[in-house]
C-alpha cells in the first residue's frame, strides 16, 4: 500500500512539473533578462520535458525511469536554488537558495527512491516469471 501511494505521488509530482515546466519555460523565456535568469528558464523547460518522459517511464514501470527521475531531480534542484538568487535581487540570501535546493532535492530523492523500488519489483517479478516458464 505504501509503495502504491508513493508511486501515485511521484507520478503526480513528475506530471505536474512536466506540464507546468514546459508551459512556463516557453512563456517566460522573453522575460528572462540575465544569463542566470535564462539558465533558470531553460532549466524549467528542461525539467518539464524530462518530467514528462519520467512520468511515462515510471507509469510503465520501466527501469529507465530511475535515470530519468535522477536527471529530473538534478534539474529541479538546480532551478530551485538558482532561481532564488537570479530573481531575488539584493534581498536574496545564500541560505534561502540552499534551503530551496535542499527542499527540492529531498522531494526529488523521494521520487528517485520510489522509481527504484517500483521498477525493481517489476524487474524481479518479470525475471521470476521467465524463470518459472523454464
Amino acid at each position: 500500500m505504501g509503495r502504491s501511494i508513493a508511486w501515485f505521488l511521484s507520478l503526480g509530482a513528475l506530471l505536474c512539473t512536466g506540464v507546468t515546466g514546459i508551459y512556463n519555460g516557453i512563456s517566460e523565456w522573453k522575460g528572462a533578462e540575465t544569463a542566470l535568469q535564462k539558465s533558470v528558464t531553460a532549466g524549467v523547460f528542461l525539467y518539464g520535458v524530462v518530467g514528462l518522459i519520467a512520468t511515462l517511464l515510471l507509469f510503465k514501470r520501466r527501469r529507465w525511469s530511475v535515470a530519468a527521475a535522477i536527471a529530473w531531480g538534478v534539474i529541479v534542484t538546480y532551478v530551485a536554488g538558482v532561481s532564488t538568487i537570479a530573481y531575488g535581487g539584493e534581498d536574496a540570501s545564500l541560505g534561502s537558495a540552499i534551503a530551496a535546493s535542499g527542499g527540492a532535492g529531498l522531494i526529488a530523492l523521494g521520487v528517485v527512491l520510489t522509481a527504484r523500488a517500483v521498477t525493481r519489483d517489476a524487474v524481479f517479478s518479470a525475471w521470476s516469471e521467465a524463470s518459472d516458464e523454464d
